[in-house]
């Protein structure tokens, strides 16, 4: 097995695991799905370069404007959470139904 896809997929089981096991704060779960994101991209930029696939390549970008749009919309939910209520606990969300 090759280096760089073990080092891929063990930091994307990590991240996964991160969103287990750390469920108390809504900056911690959006580092865990950016980091995700993340390592998607490049497994799929390894994976068109060692196919010669140009539409992969396409489909990285598209999932690095995706994983762009995710980090804006999580970043600005985390901070009218802070603003209005104090905390950036995951708990605190549930305020958010009234």
């Amino acid at each position: 097995m090759q280096l760089i896809p073990f080092i891929i997929i063990f930091s994307t089981i990590t991240a996964i695991i991160s969103i287990i096991y750390n469920k108390n704060f809504l900056l911690s779960i959006l580092i865990a799905l950016e980091s995700i994101l993340l390592n998607l991209i490049m497994l799929n930029i390894f994976s068109s370069y060692n196919f010669s696939n140009s539409i992969n390549l396409s489909l990285s970008l598209f999932l690095l404007t995706l994983s762009a749009i995710e980090a804006s919309i999580g970043i600005s939910i985390l901070a009218l959470i802070t603003r209005n209520f104090n905390t950036n606990s995951i708990y605190s969300i549930n305020l958010l139904k009234n």
